[in-house]
């Protein structure tokens, strides 16, 4: 299951859906971010796949754009099934944390403007995506939102890790420790406590940071 929803209108904003989608997966880890249009596999029950995405997500990003209000109304005038408002009103009964994306420089309404399960949202901080500074503002959005720890990665530091302790150990012993260079269980022991001490400060490190970071996803509201 994803970490972070991403809520759009198709009609509105799919292109800046995609576009965000793509960037916050290469910042986060593909896994960590769910749009519906390339989330969902064939076959799947798009109602049960919505229903189970969002109630494992922790951040919700909401894309307003142009029509987003306007459509919202529309839909709420002839009682068709609107899935972004069933999304949203979901994400903010559920008190999960809740971010508006203004895309376009469009403003985020007001509440006498919204339905009474949508009024929570105009309590949520915004974040405006602009085309012209679109990088800038991602990075700032990717920020606030927090970047995971790359556990996907471990295997290459590790490995790294233990190339870089082995060659010091075996090329530093004969310059500090002469007498013991050719002790190749002392070399050992060095190398193998050096090794464990990486393991346990990544370790600490990944747990440090993934605290850090289920603090900073915690709703704002509650």
């Amino acid at each position: 299951m994803s970490t972070l929803f991403v809520s759009y209108r198709k009609e509105d904003t799919s292109g800046e859906a995609g576009r965000l989608a793509d960037e916050l997966q290469h910042a986060l880890g593909r896994r960590f971010v769910f749009r519906d249009a390339v989330s969902i596999s064939p076959g799947d029950q798009w109602d049960d796949a919505l229903i189970e995405e969002l109630a494992a997500a922790k951040i919700v990003l909401v894309l307003v754009g142009p029509k987003w209000l306007a459509t919202l109304t529309d839909r709420l005038s002839d009682q068709r099934v609107d899935y972004l408002h069933k999304e949203v009103a979901t994400a903010l009964a559920a008190r999960k944390r809740v971010i508006p994306v203004l895309l376009r420089g469009e403003p985020l309404s007001p509440a006498d403007a919204l339905p009474a399960d949508l009024k929570a949202l105009t309590s949520c901080q915004t974040m405006s995506l602009r085309d012209e500074a679109w990088s800038t503002d991602v990075n700032r959005l990717v920020d606030a939102i927090g970047r995971p720890y790359r556990y996907d990665l471990l295997t290459l530091r590790a490995i790294g890790a233990v190339t870089l302790i082995t060659m010091a150990v075996w090329r530093l012993a004969a310059a500090l420790a002469p007498d013991r260079a050719a002790d190749f269980d002392f070399l050992r022991t060095v190398e193998l406590t050096l090794i464990g001490l990486y393991a346990l400060a990544e370790l600490l490190f990944g747990y440090r940071h993934s605290r850090a970071l289920a603090k900073r996803r915690r709703p704002a509201h509650g």
